[in-house]
């Protein structure tokens, strides 16, 4: 018996957090496969000609000729352990963010975007203001920026949510923002990528601003009516927002995840 089998019906009504790093993915496998046929072909001197069409290059003057990029390098990764880290804490910090805030609307991808333009402009004022650094042969790549975007977001709006972390227990989720935003900083400070890790701190920033400032809330503007929370709509998301900051996400029933999505998504 035939299936009706079509690629949007896996995602429709999924989180957007789930088509940013399915996004994230696809890049990736289109950089390896182009890169396996520069190999086989005898062509391996235009890999790195290749990717310098997707990464966000530090001189202004490359960046005019390749404005694209100013996009296409938050979307990709060609190493593979910068991917896979990258998207579990993405999918992780986002995933926690639509458990209270709701998952279908778009608000991951503006956060997501912010950071990484933030990261962008960072990257890019740093080597044209800093004499230490040459913009020659410079280039940024990664969803990095923007996923310090989403963290930053997350740890601002849900600072006692409780995390289990495996050794440690269950652990405040600004606590363990503040310590990975603080770990890449001293990592950044010593290694020969600082400009990269600066652009993290713009991603940071962004994520800030976004909380703080509602007026760069695009996605929170909407013609729709607002609904209003029912009073047992109300009871039951305080007693599952209490159970999440006292025992954290994971502890939450099938039925409890549901319903928290489900008033998340009908109210504002």
């Amino acid at each position: 018996m035939a299936t009706d089998f079509k690629f949007p019906r896996l995602l429709k009504g999924r989180p957007a957090i789930l088509w940013i790093v399915g996004i994230n993915i696809a890049a990736f496998l289109i950089l390896r496969i182009i890169a396996v046929v520069l190999n086989l072909t005898g062509n391996t001197h235009l890999q790195q000609p290749m990717l310098e069409w997707v990464e966000l290059p530090a001189s202004i003057p490359l960046l005019v000729s390749r404005p694209w990029t100013v996009l296409t390098y938050m979307f990709c990764q060609y190493d593979a352990m910068h991917l896979i880290m990258n998207m579990l804490l993405l999918y992780w910090t986002g995933s926690l963010y639509s458990s209270v805030w709701g998952g279908r609307k778009l608000v991951h991808l503006y956060i997501y975007i912010y950071g990484g333009l933030a990261g962008a402009v960072t990257y890019i004022l740093l080597y044209a203001l800093s004499p230490a650094l040459s913009p020659d042969g410079a280039f940024l790549i990664g969803s990095s920026a923007s996923l310090f975007a989403v963290m930053t977001a997350l740890a601002i709006r849900m600072p006692r949510l409780q995390v289990n972390l495996f050794l440690l227990g269950s652990v405040p989720v600004f606590a363990v923002v503040i310590f990975i935003i603080a770990f890449d900083i001293v990592l950044g400070a010593g290694g020969n990528n600082i400009g990269g890790h600066l652009a993290h701190i713009g991603g940071v920033v962004a994520g800030a601003l976004y909380c703080y400032m509602p007026k760069i809330r695009l996605c929170s503007y909407s013609r729709a009516p607002e609904v209003t929370a029912t009073p047992d709509d109300t009871r039951n998301l305080d007693a599952i927002l209490d159970k999440i900051k006292s025992s954290g996400y994971a502890s939450l029933t099938p039925s409890e995840r549901k319903t928290l999505f489900e008033i998340s998504s009908r109210i504002k």
